[in-house]
C-alpha cells in the first residue's frame, strides 16, 4: 500500500512539473476565446432564420442586419484570418465579380454586402434575394462554426491576429470598405473594438493587471472617440488613427510584458514594432519570390541598380529601365505614353511610377504579373518595350569583367555566382524594394508632428476617406489597391476612363480582361498609388488627364457611366459625389501632403 502510495504521489508531481512547464501561448486564452467566437457565430445564424417576410418593414429588416453585422465584426479578425477565401467570397467580399484563381471561375457577389445593397439601395427590399442570402450566408457560417469547434488556437496567434485588426480598421473599415453604401464604417469599427475588448480581457491568466488594464482602458477611451465621429462623413479619422495607435502600443507592451513569443510569421506586417503602419512595420521580405533568400541583399540591390541602368539589357542596346522609369521624374516618364522601341508606334498605357513598387501583389496595369521578378522579364523580353533576351544579356554579362565580378560577390557561395536569369531579376528587384518610403508630410503628422500637414489637409483627407470614398480603393496607408492588413490580393476597378481628356468617349483598352479572358473585368485596372502623385502626371491607366483636378471632376461625375458610356460592371459609384470646389480642394491638398523626399534621399545616398 505504502509503494503504491509513493508512486502515486511520485506520478502526481511528475504530472504538476509536466503542467508547470506548458507553454501558456498552448492554453489559457485561448480556450474562452474559441467559445466567444462560437457564440457570436450562433448569434448570427439564429438572426439569418428570421424570415424577411415576418419583419415589418424596412427599417426593421435593416436594423436585423446591423445586429448581425455587430456580431460578425465581434469575430471579424478571427474570420479573416482562419477562413480569408470563404470572408471574401461567400460573407463579406466586394460588390463585385470576383476571379477565384484556384477554380479559374467568377464568382458574383454573396453575403453580407449583397444584402446591404438590397436594403439600402431600394426603398422595398426584394424579399426573395434576401431570402437566398440568408440562406446561403447560414450555410456558410455554420461551415466555419464546425470547423472552429476544433481549429487550432494558441494565445500567440490570437494576440497577433488581434492586432491585425486594427490594421483593417483603420486601413478598411473606417474608409467604407465593406459598408459603401449604409455609410456605417465608423459604428461597425466600434463593434471590431469591442470584439478585440472582450478577447484580450481573457489574457487575464497572465497576471498582467496593470498593463492589460492600462491597454483596455485605452480601447474603452477609443471606442468613445469612435461613438462622437459616428457620422461617417464628419469623421475625424486622423484622431481616431492615432487612438488606434495607442492601443497597438499597448498591446506590443502587453504582449512583451506577458513573456508571450511572438510567431515571426512569413506575413507582410511586422508587428512587434512600436510604430503603427510606418515603413518599418512592412517586412519586405514577404513581397519576393523566395522569403527565405536574404543574402547580401545591400550588393545585390547596387548590382541590380547598374543593371536598371544599363541599356545592355535591351535588345537594340539603347534603352534601359531608367529610360521610362527615370529616377528624376520619380521614377516615370512624364508622358501620356511612352513609344514603342524602334519608335514608330505609341504603347497603349502609361508608365507608372516604381516608388513602392513592391507593395503589390499583381503588376503592370491589367495584373498579368505575380512578382516583381516576372514583372521584369516581361518587359525586357516585349517587343514594344525593350526586346531584349535573358539568355543572351546572361553572355554579354559573362563577358564583362565588371559584371563578372559584381555577381560574383553579391551571389558568393550561391550557385548563382555564375550569372542566371534569376540573378538578373532579383538584383534588379532588390534595387527596386529600394525605392520604397514613408517619409512624406503625412507620415509625420502619423509619427507625431501635429504641425507636418495643414487644417485643410486633415479635411481632405476626411473627405478621403469619407465622403468621396477614395479610401475604399486606395487602401491606407500605402494608397493603392493591394488589400490590408495580409497584402495577398491586389485589386482591380473598372472606372470608365474615356479615350481623350474631352471625356466624349470610352477608351477601348480591355483592361484585366486581356488576362482572364472574363467579360466581367473589361475595362478593369488595377489600383495604383496614390503616393507621390503630384509628381507623378499624367493620370489613369492610359494618361488621359494631365492635372490633379481632371482626376477628381471624372470621379465627382460619377466616372463614365456619369458622362453616359456603358460600362458594364462599373465599380465606381454612377452618380455625383457632391462635392463643393474647397472639397474637392483640400482632397488635393491632401493627396499632395503623400509627396515626400524620396528623390532627394536617393540623391544624398548616391553621392
Amino acid at each position: 500500500m505504502k509503494k503504491i502510495l509513493f508512486l502515486s504521489l511520485i506520478l502526481s508531481g511528475i504530472c504538476l512539473m509536466q503542467l508547470s512547464f506548458v507553454k501558456p501561448e498552448e492554453s489559457f486564452a485561448s480556450g474562452p476565446a474559441r467559445n466567444y467566437i462560437l457564440s457570436e457565430l450562433k448569434k448570427i445564424t439564429s438572426l439569418l432564420k428570421t424570415d424577411p417576410g415576418k419583419l415589418k418593414d424596412l427599417a426593421a429588416l435593416k436594423e436585423n442586419y446591423v445586429r448581425c453585422r455587430e456580431h460578425y465584426k465581434h469575430i471579424e479578425f478571427f474570420v479573416e484570418y482562419y477562413s480569408p477565401r470563404e470572408a471574401k467570397y461567400f460573407i463579406n467580399g466586394p460588390l463585385v465579380p470576383k476571379h477565384d484563381e484556384e477554380n479559374g471561375k467568377i464568382v458574383s457577389p454573396k453575403g453580407f454586402q449583397v444584402i446591404e445593397e438590397i436594403l439600402y439601395k431600394n426603398e422595398k427590399a426584394d424579399l426573395s434575394r434576401l431570402r437566398s442570402e440568408y440562406k446561403m450566408l447560414r450555410s456558410e457560417l455554420n461551415k466555419l462554426y464546425d470547423y472552429y469547434a476544433s481549429a487550432e488556437i494558441n494565445d500567440a496567434l490570437l494576440l497577433e491576429i488581434v492586432q491585425m485588426e486594427l490594421y483593417r480598421i483603420a486601413s478598411l473599415s473606417m474608409n467604407g470598405y465593406d459598408a459603401t453604401i449604409s455609410g456605417d464604417g465608423i459604428r461597425e469599427s466600434i463593434y471590431c473594438l469591442e470584439g478585440i475588448r472582450q478577447i484580450l480581457k481573457y489574457y487575464e491568466v497572465y497576471k498582467k493587471e496593470k498593463e492589460l488594464n492600462e491597454l483596455l482602458l485605452k480601447i474603452d477611451f477609443a471606442i468613445e472617440e469612435f461613438k462622437k465621429n459616428a457620422d461617417f462623413n464628419a469623421a475625424d479619422r486622423l484622431v481616431l488613427i492615432n487612438d488606434l495607435a495607442a492601443i497597438n502600443t499597448a498591446i506590443i507592451h502587453f504582449h512583451n510584458e506577458s513573456k508571450i513569443p511572438w510567431r515571426n510569421a512569413k506575413q507582410a506586417l511586422i508587428l512587434n514594432q512600436p510604430s503603427f503602419f510606418a515603413r518599418e512595420n512592412f517586412n519586405l521580405r514577404y513581397f519576393s519570390i523566395y522569403y527565405d533568400d536574404t543574402l547580401n541583399l545591400d550588393k545585390q540591390a547596387k548590382l541590380g541598380k547598374l543593371l536598371f541602368n544599363d541599356p545592355l539589357l535591351s535588345g537594340d542596346q539603347k534603352r534601359s529601365c531608367a529610360s521610362c522609369h527615370a529616377p528624376g521624374k520619380w521614377f516615370t516618364d512624364g508622358l501620356k505614353v511612352n513609344s514603342s522601341l524602334d519608335g514608330k508606334t505609341d504603347l497603349k498605357r502609361n508608365t507608372p511610377t516604381l516608388l513602392n513598387v513592391v507593395f503589390q501583389k499583381a503588376f503592370f496595369y491589367d495584373g498579368r504579373a505575380y512578382q516583381l521578378e516576372q514583372q521584369i522579364a516581361d518587359v525586357i523580353g516585349n517587343e514594344k518595350e525593350m526586346h531584349g533576351d535573358l539568355e543572351g544579356i546572361i553572355v554579354k554579362l559573362k563577358s564583362d569583367k565588371k559584371y563578372v565580378e559584381l555577381f560574383a560577390e553579391a551571389y558568393k557561395n550561391t550557385r548563382d555566382t555564375s550569372i542566371t536569369s534569376y540573378s538578373v531579376q532579383k538584383a534588379i528587384t532588390e534595387y527596386e524594394k529600394t525605392l520604397s518610403s514613408f517619409n512624406s508630410r503625412f507620415d509625420a503628422y502619423l509619427k507625431g508632428d501635429k504641425n507636418a500637414i495643414t487644417e485643410r489637409e486633415k479635411n481632405g483627407y476626411n473627405i478621403f476617406g469619407g465622403k468621396a470614398l477614395c479610401g475604399s480603393c486606395h487602401f491606407f496607408p500605402i494608397f493603392n489597391g493591394t488589400v490590408p492588413p495580409f497584402y495577398k490580393d491586389s485589386e482591380f476597378e473598372i472606372l470608365g476612363v474615356p479615350q481623350h481628356a474631352d471625356n466624349k468617349k470610352l477608351d477601348d483598352d480591355p483592361g484585366r480582361m486581356f488576362v482572364t479572358g472574363f467579360t466581367e473585368h473589361q475595362f478593369s485596372f488595377k489600383t495604383p498609388t496614390l503616393r507621390n502623385i503630384e509628381f507623378t502626371s499624367p493620370y489613369m491607366h492610359n494618361g488621359v488627364y494631365k492635372t490633379l483636378e481632371e482626376v477628381i471632376d471624372f470621379y465627382h461625375k460619377g466616372g463614365g457611366e456619369g458622362f453616359g458610356y456603358v460600362v458594364p460592371n462599373q465599380t465606381l459609384p454612377f452618380d455625383s459625389l457632391m462635392l463643393n470646389q474647397k472639397e474637392k480642394e483640400d482632397l488635393i491638398l491632401f493627396m499632395k501632403s503623400l509627396s515626400d523626399k524620396t528623390i532627394d534621399t536617393l540623391k544624398a545616398r548616391d553621392k
